[in-house]
């Protein structure tokens, strides 16, 4: 695992997980949060990443508070952008395949930004037969990976289902109890996704984001999915006391919660292992939670599961670098026929528009 630190509010709104590609878009740009959206159109190399970032960057120079939003695939890019300052709250979002984004209120609430309109149509013609080869490679290549993080996923569940009855269920519960017992109940419950994790091009990658905006940190170290058992529970609590969070959920199976972060408290609680961290921290080993003297029935069966699960994590990182292959030679087919100077001139404007400025 990668542990990436960009100084930025930054993580993912989607993953690539056991059910194929996962979106938290219309959490993460929900109307009421959201008073404007931008959805940006254009092909792999037409610089949709390199929009979104000079807009948070000028954004972030009139007073803007920015979330990056990371391509769950290419962590290299930006997926999105949120501005916010005060009631104002503005999205930009790539709105090309496979992100799933419907806008309901096009020239009201949502504009479409096309980026398609500085390429070169007779250009991209002339290599159709190669970008068409290319796109073919990358679905094969994407169906694949999914194919092997369905058996990943479907191998932790089945662990899930063999550990549960050596769990010690009511501990678990306590701890949670415990671990909340001092944070104020809230007035509205509110459960932003937010990932932190993603298994991508680059293999998995994981954001320091909830680690630096906490005072206080609780690494859950995990024993046979104890620790998402645990994280279940203090979602469950945090509801009850009406509390304010983003949740990061597990990139390959999203009903689990890797992370939590009290957006009033500033508690964060991961299941990682321990990381450096400038936050009060502690580590809660789960092992006293699992009665594993008693599972010698089932020690063959999950041993054999995690070797499958390992595995087809192995066979998915691999498939997603065929993808890496094909996207950046479509990335530079794409580019070849961009007029980038346009498209520059055509940002400039943007951002004056958007944000009310003298041309200059």
């Amino acid at each position: 695992m990668e542990i990436r630190s960009t100084g930025e509010d930054a993580y993912f709104a989607a993953s690539n997980s056991e059910n194929g590609f996962f979106s938290y878009y219309s959490e993460c740009f929900d109307a009421a949060r959201v008073k404007r959206v931008f959805a940006i159109k254009g092909g792999p190399g037409t610089g949709k990443s390199r929009f979104l970032r000079e807009v948070a960057v000028c954004g972030e120079g009139q007073g803007y508070q920015c979330e990056y939003i990371y391509c769950s695939s290419d962590p290299d890019s930006l997926d999105g952008v949120i501005l916010s300052r005060g009631d104002d709250c503005i999205a930009l979002l790539d709105a090309t395949a496979p992100h799933v984004y419907e806008p309901r209120l096009v020239g009201v609430r949502e504009e479409i930004v096309n980026l398609g309109a500085f390429w070169d149509g007779s250009i991209l013609a002339d290599a159709a037969s190669e970008i068409a080869a290319l796109n073919a490679q990358k679905k094969e290549a994407y169906e694949s990976a999914y194919r092997y993080l369905s058996v990943a996923g479907r191998m932790r569940e089945n662990c899930d289902v063999l550990v549960s009855p050596y769990l010690r269920h009511e501990g678990i519960r306590a701890l949670a109890a415990r671990l909340l017992r001092e944070v104020e109940a809230g007035t509205a419950f509110e459960a932003r996704p937010a990932l932190i994790s993603s298994i991508g091009m680059c293999g998995r990658v994981s954001y320091d984001t909830y680690l630096r905006r906490a005072e206080r940190v609780f690494f859950i170290e995990d024993c046979h999915g104890s620790a998402y058992r645990l994280m279940q529970e203090l979602f469950s609590l945090a509801r009850a006391k009406q509390l304010s969070l983003r949740v990061s959920h597990d990139p390959v199976v999203p009903a689990y919660l890797d992370g939590m972060l009290l957006s009033d408290s500033h508690i964060a609680f991961l299941v990682s292992p321990t990381q450096p961290c400038d936050a009060s921290s502690k580590t809660i080993r789960m092992r006293s939670f699992v009665q594993t003297a008693q599972m010698k029935p089932i020690r063959g069966a999950i041993h054999f599961a995690e070797r499958l699960r390992r595995s087809a994590l192995l066979g998915a990182e691999a498939a997603l670098r065929q993808v890496r292959t094909s996207h950046f030679a479509l990335e530079r087919l794409y580019g070849n026929a961009m007029d980038f100077e346009a498209k520059e001139q055509f940002t400039k404007k943007f951002i004056q528009r958007l944000f009310g400025l003298q041309n200059s």
